[in-house]
């Protein structure tokens, strides 16, 4: 089996659609036809056998939308679709012949708009050589019943009874009537080449434009992750993945003036790694990173998601407390000291070292300014140092 033959559900279910159109558009352009066909006889302008052939025509008009719509529903592959599509055509062009007949056959000429709309309509939505199918099944159903009504095959349906024009001029008209069919068929099927391709054109640039959207907003995407990262890389200290000291005033400042505004508590921690240039000296400088970094994440283990750290510079880092007291930012100190005491580093084969911590903590006063506040921090540090280290030192 041709698999690309076989209609997609998606296809398949807007031709089917198209095909409903279409029944609704015939079902209701027949009962309008008989409508004014109806007036017409009330009037006494047409007579029995017209009306009545007219009923049975817009009625099989009707009822052959139910079996060839249910054909359709069934059909999945590509040119039986084109063949059942056709029978359709086919068909209405039964009924609107018999209409054409019901109203006196060649008098009727003016009936061939019915043809005319239909291949219109054809155009639109079939293949460009569909128009021409359609005109040419037309042209043979008319001539077939012009022909009938000259041999005697078919009764004559005269409308008016004082109308018979010479076969010359019947043939005339009848061939200017056909021509007439194949110019609105070759009208019908260049507007619809021409729509079809400004629709594959328009198609073709909506494709285009959308992946021209979807790379600019990758682009976007990338530049705001490449300023989100430059970001972080401009107040993010590399080593230990703590913040920096730049940022570190900048974020104070929003604490204190936080604190200041809310009345609510600021701790700042100022932490020196005791004995870390003699390790540095004894062990070198990739140790001494190494110690660094792990106590970077000693930190961050240790602290709340409120909290700030950051590397102040070299081995001093500072940490800052939102909306805590200074006690409460003793008790994170000391965990901060155990933790770190219980890490163990081993610079050389078979060595291992633990280091301590001389932390200053103090809580900040009412509309006490920024500098002033780390100055009385860093001295608290420097007396823990001085006091043996390993320890905690505030004004507490």
């Amino acid at each position: 089996m041709d698999v690309s033959n076989e209609l997609t559900n998606d296809l398949g279910e807007k031709l089917y659609k198209r095909h409903v159109q279409g029944a609704f558009v015939r079902a209701g352009s027949s009962l309008i036809m008989w409508f004014f066909a109806l007036v017409a006889y009330l009037v006494g302008a047409i007579g029995k056998n017209h009306i009545l052939g007219i009923s049975l025509s817009v009625l099989y008009l009707i009822l052959i939308n139910p079996p060839t719509l249910l054909l359709l529903k069934y059909i999945t592959h590509k040119h039986f679709y084109k063949y059942g599509s056709l029978l359709i055509n086919f068909l209405e062009i039964i009924g609107y012949t018999a209409i054409i007949y019901s109203l006196g056959g060649f008098e009727a000429t003016y009936l061939t708009l019915l043809y005319a709309a239909l291949i219109t309509y054809v155009g639109v939505v079939a293949p460009g050589s569909f128009p021409y199918i359609i005109a040419a099944i037309c042209s043979a159903g008319f001539g077939l019943v012009i022909a009938s009504e000259y041999f005697g095959f078919l009764p004559p349906q005269k409308v008016d009874p004082f109308f018979n024009p010479p076969w010359k001029l019947k043939i005339v008209i009848s061939l200017v009537a056909v021509g007439f069919l194949f110019v609105i068929a070759y009208i019908s099927s260049l507007t619809s080449g021409i729509l079809k391709n400004n629709r594959k054109k328009l198609q073709e640039q909506n494709i285009e434009l959308k992946v021209k959207t979807d790379m600019l907003e990758m682009a976007q995407h990338s530049l705001k992750e490449s300023e989100n990262r430059f970001r972080e890389l401009s107040i993010v200290d590399d080593l230990t993945n703590l913040f920096n000291s730049r940022h570190f005033y900048f974020q104070l400042n929003i604490e204190i003036e936080r604190s200041n505004r809310y009345n609510q508590p600021l701790t700042l921690l100022l932490i020196d790694l005791d004995n870390f240039k003699a390790f540095n000296d004894a062990y070198g400088h990739i140790e001494g990173d190494q110690v660094l970094r792990r106590f970077g994440q000693v930190v961050k283990r240790c602290l709340r998601r409120t909290d700030f750290a950051f590397r102040y510079g070299g081995e001093e880092f500072t940490i800052l407390l939102p909306m805590t007291t200074g006690t409460d930012g003793v008790i994170i100190a000391e965990r901060i000291r155990a933790t770190f005491n219980n890490e163990v580093f081993s610079p050389s084969p078979g060595k291992e070292v633990h280091l301590t911590l001389s932390i200053g903590l103090a809580q900040h006063r009412a509309q006490e300014e920024m500098k002033a506040f780390i100055n009385r921090v860093d001295q608290l540090m420097y007396r823990g140092k001085k006091s043996g280290k390993d320890r905690i030192c505030s004004d507490l």
